[in-house]
């Protein structure tokens, strides 16, 4: 039993760090009317409501051009985002990078998980 609850655990864990694997973007028109921690809230909040368009929209521009956006809609999704925190936000000193930190509860395949890391990128873009 304890073997198969490691399989899952390792099976979940892979599939964060695919789902993070894309940078979010901070664009500077968006960037000023939002903080950092309202862009992540805001891109937390979206993959818990479904609306995977705008998960789309936060995907910065080297992301969005290896995924496209039909074939991101079109995926299909057995992993459930039920509620998040933040832990941390740790901005690069160059100010266009930084990387947050935070716990999500998560549902997969009937196994729900509670305050699963996840570690974000996001990068500021010019333009």
């Amino acid at each position: 039993m304890k073997s198969k609850g490691r399989t899952l655990l390792a099976a979940v864990c892979c599939l964060m760090l695919i789902l993070s694997a894309g940078c979010a973007a901070l664009s500077p028109i968006t960037a000023k009317q939002e903080t950092l921690e309202e862009r992540v809230k805001n891109y937390m909040q979206a993959q818990i409501e479904g609306k995977w368009d705008r998960v789309y929209s936060f995907f910065d521009t080297s992301t969005r051009e290896r995924i496209s956006r039909d074939s991101f809609m079109n995926r299909t999704r057995q992993l459930s985002f039920k509620g998040f925190g933040i832990e941390e936000i740790n901005m690069v000193p160059s100010r266009d990078e930084a990387k947050v930190k935070v716990r999500i509860d998560i549902s997969f395949m009937g196994y729900n998980f509670q305050g699963a890391p996840q570690e974000q990128s996001w990068v500021k873009e010019k333009g």
